[in-house]
């Protein structure tokens, strides 16, 4: 009996999403075969999701078989969302699982750091200010020493600080360091080399058209010095072009509005070698690299097995190639250890089972549950080819169930069983584990254990089968998984989701206090097991007091929910900001959010609750408001905390808005670019203006304008922006009545910001606008558009790109007063 080996099933370790995947057909297969020559690897390196290349890690993962990584330094939580409300942190887990589905499609492996996406950068100095350098330069080495690549490719070029995204540039600086310290032993030495050293042998800048500013500079650019590599072959097995598949995997992106067109035929990506001159003697940019078994001590005789069985691989009976892919990996395990013998016996093993085409699953029909739960897990196993495939044994983790089988299956005929377990008082939470200690601001808090750097959590609630294929022992390794029949879809499959026994549920968490008075908040608890009890408890540090400290709960079943009733206080309104930490019996409450998109998988997320209190001198002239909804903002919930009565109208509303009844309308962010209906409004507003009406326009972005003529003169959009938001503002018309009617507003309002200042400020603009405030960057000229103001007839017209989305939702006060300002007329 040959020593058991214990391997997951279709997924190596680090490629951690969810998917209940199909077997491999046979072209698949034969594929699987001809990688296990191939002995290489690639790292790309940038800042967000959505800065990889897919083209360039679709041709080398699948076209030339290298074992091809991603690694985004931050999770795009500082970036804008084009399919719903979510920002920051929510929007973070989108697109987290937006590069997990891409690099489903384009064969790559994803990666993180934990450095926080805090918004647009102008250079890599400010990013430093603002990242822990340290923190961000440690998990992209753990990531490099684990993943152990040959060549190194950033997307983005280190000599450019101060001309592209901040965040940009210093991934490049921080990979270009990686490799030069690579070799020094007082680099990182807390960071194991695992059993081997690492060995990188080229990093190379990924350049591109939109470096040179545009394709036609880019093909007149002298080349001379840049390595061209083709990205466009087609792949017999798959049916399409490289560049096909990685138009599918681009257009997963779909919260950044990144969705392509698919193309076919020849097409060139061009790197710049870094760590040396080009050589001219190498057409392509891996020429000269061994990335056969000829680096593998007695690798000789397997790579000759391996072309021994693409030689005599049989399409239509994938099992035969069962004894030789056997002979393979008994040679494989006779190596001495090393990083290529572990990842080669995981791909030969996991192509025995395929060509067995067995299939494993274990589900529940509950999407979430929580410890001390029972729930049911139904179970399948089948061996679908003519090979003689024994099952021994199938067990739960952490150690729920175990039982001894010791049955041949029968070719085509499933074992179903059906068993309750309870689930572990011990298993975490699997909420994305990056925001358990809340977003924080340069980096995330992250507790340095298997998931570090890893995409997102991985499920410890598991099921094993050990079967036996010709006298050899194999273990199946998969996660228990929700799976239901929905009358519409059909089957549907999502990750089984452990929660808190008891979460809060979602509320708003901002509370304004504009006086001295006490003002009652309330929120509801939920339970997720059955007999919880204990106390809810607030603590803050400041003069906010909040009455009761403590309240008792008793929730005797699931889905029980309880209304926790206080009431909040500030004797001294002084502007400021007090953020008021929810326990659950001492420890933190989590607010459970769900997120549902049909391209990424559902998410389950649990931050720490708490009640963040803005102490705000303000005064409001309280008029009914009209609201055109943009792409989703937190605007109108922060004029009803305002006292403000908004009411919603479409586009097409507007010719019969009358001024008297809504003397001011509010374009919500981007609704020039989301509403398409907007095309013919100027007429409309500016019939509006003319009877009285005030129209309040927020940021709009320069791509997919639905009309340039909006405003009543001259005023193009241009992607101008302050990134730093502790940057001077300049009061440029103090007496203006924007600036002081109801509220008096200083330079001080301007303090205690968020992320910017603004963004897509208007340049240029007609004379004719009231330029209100100056503000800039660090080292850069005045932007003088941040609220441009212009009289209508008997009304006004208001442009401002400040990133009101922003500031509001984080209870800035003085961003409710210069807002109260501006709706009130």
């Amino acid at each position: 009996m040959q020593k058991k080996r214990f391997i997951l099933l279709f997924l190596s370790s680090w490629t951690i999403c969810f998917s209940q995947q199909k077997n491999l057909n046979s072209a698949e297969i034969y594929d699987g075969i001809r990688k296990l020559n191939v002995l290489g690897s690639v790292l790309y390196v940038a800042a967000h999701p959505d800065d990889e290349n897919t083209r360039l890690i679709t041709a080398l993962s699948k076209d030339q078989q290298l074992r091809t990584a991603y690694i985004s330094l931050t999770r795009g939580d500082g970036g804008q969302n084009l399919i719903g409300s979510e920002l920051d942190e929510y929007l973070g887990v989108i697109r987290t699982n937006e590069l997990i589905e891409a690099r489903k499609i384009d064969g790559g492996i994803q990666y993180f750091s934990r450095a926080n996406d805090f918004g647009y950068s102008k250079n890599a100095e400010e990013t430093y200010q603002i990242w822990d350098p340290k923190i961000v330069q440690e998990d992209l080495v753990k990531v490099i020493r684990e993943f152990k690549p040959d060549v190194i490719i950033n997307r983005f070029d280190h000599r450019t600080s101060g001309k592209t995204h901040g965040h940009h540039t210093a991934s490049a600086i921080m990979s270009l360091e990686a490799f030069n310290k690579q070799n020094e032993n007082t680099y990182y030495p807390n960071i194991s080399q695992g059993i081997e050293k690492i060995d990188i042998k080229r990093i190379f800048f990924n350049t591109s058209w939109f470096f040179w500013g545009s394709r036609e500079n880019f093909e007149k650019a002298d080349k001379s010095n840049l390595y061209s590599f083709e990205v466009g072959n087609y792949l017999n097995g798959s049916g399409y072009s490289t560049t096909e598949i990685a138009a599918q995997s681009r257009s997963m992106h779909k919260s950044q509005g990144f969705g392509i067109n698919s193309t076919r035929g020849k097409s060139l990506e061009y790197l710049e070698r870094l760590d040396q001159a080009k050589d001219f003697n190498h057409l392509t940019p891996f020429d000269g690299l061994d990335f056969s078994w000829n680096r593998i001590k007695n690798g000789k005789e397997i790579n000759e097995l391996v072309n021994q069985a693409i030689k005599e691989y049989t399409h239509i009976e994938p099992e035969l190639s069962i004894p030789l892919l056997q002979k393979i990996e008994q040679k494989i395990k006779t190596l001495e250890p090393s990083h290529w013998q572990k990842i080669k016996l995981e791909e030969v093993q996991n192509l025995i089972l395929q060509c067995a085409s067995i299939y494993f699953a274990s589900h529940t029909d509950v999407q979430t549950t929580s410890t001390s739960n029972e729930i049911k897990v139904n179970c399948e196993i089948i061996s679908r080819a003519n090979t003689t495939v024994k099952l021994k044994r199938i067990h739960f983790t952490p150690n729920l169930f175990d039982t001894t089988i010791q049955a041949n299956l029968k070719t085509n005929e499933g074992l179903l069983f059906s068993k309750k377990i309870v689930i572990p008082n011990q298993l975490q939470i699997t909420s994305p584990y990056w925001l358990w200690y809340g977003r924080g601001n340069g980096n995330y808090q992250v507790d340095k254990n298997l998931n570090q750097c890893l995409p997102i959590n991985q499920r410890e609630l598991r099921s094993q089968a050990t079967i036996e294929i010709n006298g050899i022992e194999y273990e199946i390794d998969k996660e228990i998984y929700f799976k239901n029949d929905d009358p519409v879809l059909g089957e549907v499959t999502q990750p089984l989701d452990i929660i808190p026994n008891v979460s809060a549920i979602p509320f708003d968490e901002n509370i304004l206090l504009t006086n001295s008075k006490a003002m009652p908040f309330k929120f509801k608890i939920k339970a997720n097991s059955n007999h919880q009890s204990g106390k809810i408890s607030f603590v803050s540090n400041s003069t906010v007091q909040i009455t009761p400290k403590e309240i008792a709960y008793s929730l005797e079943k699931i889905g029980d929910e309880k209304v926790i009733e206080v009431s909040i206080q500030n004797q001294s309104i002084a502007n400021q900001i007090t953020d008021i930490n929810i326990q659950i019996n001492g420890k933190n409450l989590f607010l459970q959010r769900q997120i549902k998109y049909p391209h990424i998988q559902w998410q389950n997320i649990n931050v720490p609750a708490k009640i963040r209190v803005s102490s705000i001198d303000l005064k409001t002239k309280i008029k009914p408001i009209a609201y055109v909804n943009g792409a989703g903002d937190y605007t109108v919930q922060a004029l009803e905390k305002m006292n403000f009565p908004v009411t919603n109208i479409s586009v097409q509303d507007l010719d019969k808005l009358d001024a008297k009844k809504f003397p001011v309308l509010i374009f919500g962010i981007r609704a020039l670019n989301t509403n398409d209906a907007i095309l013919d409004c100027k007429t409309k507003l500016m019939n509006y203006m003319q009877s009285g009406g005030r129209v309040i326009m927020q940021y709009n972005t320069t791509a997919e304008l639905n009309t340039p003529d909006f405003a009543p003169a001259p005023l193009k959009i241009s992607r101008d922006r302050i990134t730093d938001e502790n940057s001077p503002v300049k009061i440029n018309i103090a007496n203006h009545q924007l600036m002081t009617s109801p509220n008096t507003i200083k330079t001080d309002d301007f303090n205690g910001w968020v992320q910017e200042r603004g963004l897509y400020f208007p340049n240029p603009y007609d004379s004719t606008y009231e330029e209100i405030l100056l503000m800039n960057d660090p080292k850069e000229k005045d932007l003088k558009s941040a609220i441009l103001y212009k009289k209508v007839g008997k009304g006004d017209f208001i442009y401002t790109p400040i990133s009101w989305f922003r500031q509001l939702p984080k209870g800035i006060p003085g961003a409710y007063r210069i807002f109260a300002n501006l709706v009130s007329k």
